[in-house]
């Protein structure tokens, strides 16, 4: 038997969830208490144990999600492997241009609903209400952090019923972030500000650690800017553009979609900028026509350095997820899958082969496309595998975060 008495270093915030502890056998679960001050990163600590008349230490590396302590219980966990969408509305109010309910639903790959959890509607201590408005259809975007360790998105400070919501007067933009563990989730939207996305929409955030933040929108202040979690002020990254869609991170490199301008899809400056001044570029050979929402890059072809190919949801028409082959340096078009009104985008890489799940307002969609790089996309797009219910509408669509 022995028992820890303490851990080191004792200035660290971090601390056994009391002590001492008693362990029996070759191995038993401990619980770390992590103080409010604790960043994100990985903590070697040291554990000093007596037992049998002996004093021994060991080291142990604790994780730390950011801000992981003090999150709201979200319910149980999300099962890796499956799909979340971001509903927007209860399915009693009708969806109007005031603010509106908005809900996580977790689907398995083949469109079983397995559960749904409803984001804040009440501030709670330093989370604040986190809602959309219910008519705003490039609002509601979702991502999986690039690290695939929480799921972000992005809405307002606002009470079920607000009118105008994006015109009213310093109402905050809040960032909402969800963790996942073996046993359950938790929700954080401490990330709260008013210094951006003014008279407008803010559509979408996105991280690669769960403590940085970009978001993305339209408005006085608008475009890609950055902040961190908990924070109460942002930075805006580039003026480049300040009316985006999507914004997501992919080899190292924060990208957004947008249909301003000459800008469809493009870079957000260099990896993932933090600091204003940024120039943001359309990708090398990619359109400046269109209406890209949601992407998802791949490396297909270990022949071709990074990323090789991106899938793009276009709500244009009938135009549906295209597809997008990186060839001597020019993004070229390799057809596309028809579905109207795309905007949600994900997918998973085996192989050379994708498969990719997408939302439009009514309906979540897959399609496997096995024909790797630089070849014609050659799936087709499911019928529908689940349905938004009267009242509801489909937004964004990510993978599960990983425990």
């Amino acid at each position: 038997n022995v028992t820890l008495l303490s851990v080191f270093p004792a200035n660290a915030g971090i601390t056994l969830s009391s002590s001492p502890v008693s362990v029996n056998g070759s191995s038993a679960p401990l619980t770390f208490n992590v103080g409010s001050s604790v960043t994100a990163g990985d903590y070697v600590l040291t554990l000093q144990g007596v037992g049998g008349g002996l004093t021994r230490t060991t080291q142990v590396t604790l994780k730390v999600n950011a801000a992981v302590s003090g999150n709201i219980n979200f319910g149980s966990a999300f099962t890796v492997g499956n799909v979340v969408i971001y509903r927007v509305g209860d399915g009693t109010a009708t969806l109007g241009s005031t603010a509106a309910a908005a809900f996580l639903d977790e689907y398995t790959p083949t469109g079983t609903l397995v559960q749904s959890k409803a984001v804040p509607v009440a501030d709670n201590g330093s989370h604040q209400t986190l809602t959309n408005v219910g008519s705003a259809t490039s609002e509601g975007q979702l991502t999986r952090s690039s690290d695939g360790k929480c799921l972000v998105f992005a809405g307002y400070d606002a009470a079920l019923g607000t009118a105008s919501v994006t015109s009213a007067t310093g109402l905050n933009r809040v960032v909402g972030v969800v963790f996942n563990s073996a046993t359950s989730a938790t929700i954080n939207t401490t990330t709260a500000f008013s210094d951006g996305y003014t008279g407008n929409n803010i559509r979408s955030a996105t991280s690669d650690n769960c403590n940085n933040l970009w978001t993305s929108g339209s408005g006085t202040g608008g475009g890609v800017r950055y902040t961190t979690l908990g924070s109460s002020s942002s930075t805006q990254v580039s003026t480049t553009v300040t009316n985006t869609r999507n914004v997501g991170i992919f080899g190292g490199q924060l990208f957004v979609s947008s249909a301003s301008g000459a800008f469809r899809l493009a870079t957000v400056g260099m990896g993932k900028p933090t600091t204003s001044g940024q120039t943001i570029t359309n990708l090398s050979g990619f359109p400046t026509t269109g209406s890209p929402y949601g992407f998802f890059f791949a490396d297909l072809d270990v022949g071709v350095a990074g990323l090789d190919t991106v899938y793009v949801a276009d709500d244009l028409g009938t135009v549906g997820i295209q597809k997008y082959s990186l060839v001597a340096g020019t993004w070229t078009l390799k057809n596309a899958a028809s579905l109207a009104g795309v905007r949600g985008l994900t997918g998973v890489v085996t192989g050379s082969s994708v498969t990719l799940y997408a939302t439009t307002a009514t309906g979540l969609h897959s399609l496997t496309d096995s024909s790797g790089y630089n070849a014609n996309i050659n799936g087709t797009v499911s019928t529908a595998l689940a349905t938004a219910s009267t009242n509801t509408a489909f937004r964004g669509i990510a993978l599960t975060p990983n425990p």
